[in-house]
């Protein structure tokens, strides 16, 4: 058992880890390829030509929208999995705990710290991993996009959004900025969803195109390429 206790944390660690990759492979703005831009509008170089900002400054009459981030099957057996060796993790560990306490050998200070660093990367991991389950979403209102991946969120300028495309052969949703850093953001939500949030986006900021590809026009352009 103790064997067990020891080897629960890196396993637990290396779920994290994969969640971590699984996260970013979803998130547009990591991996370029996973979206095919070239179909989308392209954004133009001179920043005169593009309608000028009329962002609303009265967030108070307008409120945010939130829309629950979708997770693909394999990330969230990814996580329920990570979630469930926290949780033997801290069994196992209370367990040794116990025999500890009534072998009466309290003067050990390694094993108080071996106790109280299972308990405490065991918990951090798995509020780490309830948190991403419960609090993954996209919160849309006037002046920004904000991704929010449990207690990590990232802020995107509604200002800075030039078009949302709809890519109806691969079945994504990409919001195009104009600035160079983030050149685009793919918005991981329900299909039945994508509606709701173009309206809603385009309604918070008139300057934001609107577009969409056919499957045919997909795959012409794969095989172009």
């Amino acid at each position: 058992m103790k064997i067990l206790c020891l080897f629960s944390l890196p396993l637990a660690i290396s779920v994290q880890i994969c969640y971590t990759w699984s996260m970013k492979k979803e998130n547009g703005t990591i991996f370029t390829s996973d979206t095919p831009e070239v179909i989308a509008p392209e954004i133009p170089q001179n920043n005169t030509e593009l309608p000028v900002r009329t962002v609303s400054n009265d967030n108070s009459a307008r409120p945010g929208t939130r829309y629950k981030f979708r997770f693909s099957t394999l990330t969230r057996i990814v996580l329920i999995a990570g979630l469930a060796l926290c949780l033997a993790a801290i069994a196992l560990t209370t367990w040794q705990l116990s025999d500890f306490l009534r072998a009466g050998n309290l003067s050990v200070a390694l094993e108080w710290l071996k106790f109280a660093l299972l308990y405490f990367v065991s918990g951090a991991l798995g509020v780490l991993i309830v948190a991403a389950l419960v609090r993954s979403e996209y919160i849309l209102t006037n002046r920004t996009l904000t991704l929010a991946l449990g207690f990590v969120r990232t802020k995107y300028a509604v200002s800075a959004i030039v078009s949302v495309h709809h890519f109806k052969g691969a079945n994504k949703l990409v919001v195009y900025f104009e600035d160079e850093k983030n050149k685009y953001l793919a918005i991981v939500i329900r299909e039945s969803l994508y509606e709701t949030f173009i309206k809603d986006l385009l309604s918070r900021n008139e300057r934001i195109a609107f577009s969409f590809s056919t499957v045919e026009e997909e795959e012409e352009f794969k095989k172009k390429k």
